[in-house]
Order: C-alpha cells, then sequence, then structure tokens
C-alpha cells in the first residue's frame, strides 16, 4: 500500500514539475527562418541575444544588407545572387550559434 502512495505521489509530482517546465528547445525552422517564433520560443530567443549583444548585432547587421543587397538595381554578373545566397548562409550560421543552446543540432 505505501508504494502505490507513494508512486502515485512521485507520479503527480513529475507531471506537475513537467507542467511548470517551458519549452526548453526551439525549432530548427525557426533559427534558419522557415517559420516564426512562437511566443515561447521567441522569449528564449530574446533572453540569448541579450546576453550576446555583438552577435545580436552582427546578425541584424547582415539582415541590414541583405536588404539593400536585393534592393540593388544590377546583378553584377550574377554575382549579387552569390553574395545574397553568401549573406543568407552567414546569416543562419550566426544564429545557429547564437541559440545553439536552444536546439538539438542533428546534422
Amino acid at each position: 500500500m505505501k508504494k502505490v502512495l507513494f508512486l502515485s505521489v512521485f507520479m503527480v509530482s513529475a507531471s506537475f514539475l513537467f507542467a511548470q517546465n517551458p519549452k526548453v528547445f526551439i525549432d530548427l525552422d525557426v533559427i534558419v527562418g522557415n517559420r516564426a517564433p512562437a511566443p515561447n520560443e521567441m522569449q528564449l530567443m530574446r533572453a540569448e541575444e541579450r546576453n550576446h549583444p555583438n552577435i545580436a548585432k552582427s546578425m541584424h547587421d547582415i539582415e541590414d544588407a541583405m536588404k539593400h543587397l536585393h534592393e540593388a538595381p544590377d546583378e553584377f554578373g550574377g554575382h549579387k545572387a552569390q553574395a545574397e545566397a553568401d549573406l543568407k548562409q552567414a546569416w543562419i550560421s550566426l544564429r545557429k550559434a547564437l541559440y545553439s543552446r536552444l536546439y538539438k543540432d542533428t546534422h
């Protein structure tokens, strides 16, 4: 009887603790920009950005560079497209670095 009571209390406690624990990981699709973050993911991401302002600023600078490059009127012999792809990859790499504790890298 004591074992059953102990097990019941343990299960209720464990489920309560699990319910109180917010999602610790964010989806890789969020990191690479394939979908917008959910509110709990956004909260985790903002905390990492506050902890690492230099990386966060670098990401924003790359976003600005991508925008300005995209708005450039010429193709520059195909080099514009390559530069856009390179900037996108750099942006993704910075996001993976910044949010590395928040997702499971399966690569």
